[in-house]
């Protein structure tokens, strides 16, 4: 039988979505009004750009809490700025790089207890938490940042979004 190594699915997940949000930043550093693309939201009742970002984030965080069972420090979740935006995504990068594969060994037999909208505390498998709560979330909330910035114009394709995830696919310019 084969799987899939779980620092893969969650480690190297968050690493290629991290560094998609990286570039989206350096694309809206280059956009001549780039303070306005930090207000976008999709719909009026969506989260704005900055917020999809702390949770892309923020899940990427949880992981290493979770799975690798080590206890952080609480962040605040109140950046705003391009500036604050790009230091959240690149710590949460330099977290990530303290994980070994041996980390979460053990991991996959792990029960997670966590607070899921308002049902808390929800108990789960690792499996189920890392393929149908994690995964699904983190790529919706990076989705949704690309999308708003597509939506305000930003020249984005979908090898942007795609790039770090499948850059074998994609032969370097």
């Amino acid at each position: 039988m084969s799987t899939i190594p779980l620092y893969d699915a969650t480690i190297g997940l968050s690493n290629h979505s991290l560094l998609t949000l990286l570039d989206l930043l350096k694309k809206v550093q280059d956009h001549p009004d780039s303070e306005s693309l930090l207000t976008g939201r999709l719909a009026p009742d969506m989260l704005p750009f900055p917020t999809q970002i702390i949770i892309v984030s923020n899940f990427a965080k949880k992981i290493v809490e979770r799975l690798a069972g080590r206890t952080l420090d609480v962040w605040e979740d109140n950046e705003t700025t391009l500036e604050q935006l790009v230091a959240r995504v690149q710590k949460t990068l330099d977290l990530l790089k303290t994980v070994k594969r041996e980390d979460l060994d053990g991991a996959a037999d792990k029960t997670i207890s966590l607070k899921i909208g308002p049902f808390d505390p929800v108990s789960t498998t690792t499996t189920q938490y890392v393929l149908g709560y994690m995964v699904p979330n983190m790529m919706f909330h990076l989705s949704v940042a690309y999308g708003i910035l597509r939506m305000k114009g930003v020249e984005l394709g979908k090898a942007d979004l795609l790039k770090h995830f499948a850059g074998d696919f994609f032969p370097a310019k």
